[in-house]
């Protein structure tokens, strides 16, 4: 659908500006605040560190807000899922991971209890549950490269913000594997997102 990067990445910039134009005229606009918060996800994968975080930060907001106005839109916990979700990917510690796992679980069953033939939903709830396991298996791959980095490099000079920036990349990674997998598992089984 895009050519590159920075055409996504201008796409979500301009469906965030839409979607809060369209909340400012009308702000029982439930509807434009999922789509608002849902740019901000998208473009939460074009930061890192403390910039990625508070993208996200403002995304949950955002559809917690259309939660108040609408307590029903599925489309909003969906994206609620997927947003704590992500941030539990960005938890430095296992145990902030696990609390946001939590959350997201939540969020995903809740959907699959209002909606419990949608596929996207299974899928999203599966995935959700074997979150703390990918958790795991990143920081390993992590403690390993960081220790062989220590080895190899002898005292090179690698500082701990190389360390962070690789973990915000892998991080970052994991995080729009899941997000793919949730736009085609859309693709394939239809929408879950309510007009």
């Amino acid at each position: 659908m895009f050519a590159d990067e920075s055409e996504r990445e201008q796409f979500f910039e301009v469906a965030k500006a839409q979607a809060q134009k369209d909340f400012q005229e009308d702000p029982t606009n439930a509807h434009a605040l999922v789509r608002w918060g849902g740019a901000l996800l998208e473009l939460a994968h074009f930061k890192q560190g403390s910039d990625a975080d508070k993208c996200i930060s403002d995304a949950i907001a955002k559809l917690e807000q259309a939660l108040s106005i609408d307590p029903e839109r599925t489309d909003a916990e969906w994206c609620l899922g997927n947003a704590y979700t992500s941030m539990g990917f960005l938890a430095a510690d296992r145990k902030t991971a696990l609390q946001h796992f939590n959350k997201a679980e939540d969020y995903f069953k809740h959907c699959k209890e209002k909606e419990p033939s949608n596929e996207t939903y299974k899928k999203a709830l599966e995935m959700c549950k074997k979150a703390p396991e990918y958790y795991d298996e990143i920081q390993s791959q992590l403690q390993q490269a960081q220790a062989a980095g220590a080895v190899s490099g002898g005292g090179s000079g690698k500082k701990g913000g190389e360390a962070n920036e690789f973990w915000w990349d892998v991080a970052g990674w994991v995080t729009l594997g899941a997000i793919i997998v949730g736009v085609l598992m859309l693709s394939k089984g239809g929408s879950p997102a309510k007009a």
